[in-house]
């Protein structure tokens, strides 16, 4: 018998319609599907038990679900898979489409499961058309690899109508390019702030020299806390980083970048304790940096917007695009595209007085 489920959501009712067909306790035949009304569900399911009825489905073998071909991927990837791409692939199995045979998936269920994602099941309601984009861009890389990598049936056309039409709908989109920058005013209450906690408290994070390193040397938070004394050549005005992050490579994706002087004078300013130079753990920079923008008032500003300051600060002080790469490390204009249109204003960190200050 099939059976019919429904499931509520803000784009309307939906049935999920499966047959399981057993023979002596095992199953030998698993197929479902999704519709928006009740009666193409039933419809579909008559359909199915009479094609299985008549043999045209016997001894069919039980198809590999979405969950499974996942599992087998990351079972089988020998690259290092990015954290952001495991967490994506991990929530995914804990959606409805996770159940869902491979073979038998058909573009609708795939623009339901990106409604699903974009009204906030299993996550924060309301994700951004970016981030639905994201987990079908996931999915989709799972299922392209379901015929050549593990000879599981699937016609890749149903990926590509699919993405098409969730794009054509806005339910998928591209991310918008974040402008933020932090004004003077904000830079000096952030830099008040560490400065006195620093004084008062000698144990505290240098959040004083991390912040305005991020802006000089363009470097993420991440990068910051992994940067070593042997990475670091004042005499070659450079800084080797590790594993910089990139959308091709994972691992080993290691890029010399120049260092401009005063980022150079804030790394000589560090004490030699440990063999990182900002021996701190990421994540607790990143709190105290969001923390402390929410004491202060300061809205909408992230620890990466400083790299976008760093870009436009290099592109404003007269560097070419190619000069301003060799210190952020992109590999390709493009990235940089977006600040080609500021014209030299000059330096507004010249004569900085918090560089006595924290130097």
């Amino acid at each position: 018998m099939g059976t019919i489920v429904e499931r509520k959501s803000k784009s309307g009712t939906k049935h999920r319609a499966q047959v399981i067909k057993k023979k002596e306790g095992e199953v030998v035949f698993s197929k479902s599907a999704t519709f928006s009304r009740k009666t193409a569900a039933n419809a579909w399911i008559k359909k199915v038990e009479k094609d299985f009825d008549a043999g045209k489905l016997t001894n069919r073998q039980i198809q590999t679900t979405v969950s499974e071909l996942i599992d087998k991927v990351i079972d089988t990837q020998r690259k290092q898979m990015g954290k952001t791409k495991s967490q994506v692939l991990k929530t995914i199995k804990l959606f409805d489409v996770a159940d869902f045979e491979v073979a038998s998936l058909r573009p609708a269920d795939l623009v339901e499961f990106a409604n699903q994602v974009a009204e906030g099941e299993h996550g924060p309601a309301g994700r951004s058309p970016s981030t639905t984009a994201n987990y079908m861009s996931h999915l989709s890389g799972c299922l392209n690899l379901a015929r050549p990598a593990f000879a599981i049936p699937f016609d890749r056309r149903v990926v590509e109508e699919a993405r098409e039409t969730t794009s054509t709908l806005g339910i998928t989109g591209k991310s918008k390019k974040r402008t933020r920058r932090p004004i003077p005013e904000e830079l000096d209450a952030l830099m008040d702030f560490f400065v006195r906690r620093e004084s008062r408290d000698t144990r505290a994070i240098p959040m004083s020299k991390i912040v305005p390193f991020a802006i000089f040397s363009a470097r993420r938070q991440d990068e910051i806390t992994r940067i070593l004394w042997d990475d670091y050549s004042q005499e070659h005005a450079t800084i080797l980083v590790r594993n910089m992050k990139d959308p091709g490579e994972k691992e080993g994706n290691d890029v010399v970048c120049e260092l401009p002087p005063e980022a150079i004078r804030i790394i000589e300013s560090m004490p030699r304790l440990t063999d990182q130079i900002f021996p701190f753990h990421k994540d607790v920079v990143g709190r105290q940096f969001t923390g402390t923008c929410r004491f202060l008032g300061i809205r909408n500003l992230r620890f990466h917007d400083l790299r976008h300051e760093a870009a436009s600060w290099l592109v404003e002080t007269g560097r070419t695009l190619p000069q301003a790469m060799s210190v952020t490390g992109h590999k390709i204009w493009s990235s940089l595209q977006r600040y080609s249109h500021l014209k030299k204003v000059g330096n507004r960190y010249e004569n900085w007085a918090w560089m006595e200050v924290i130097t």
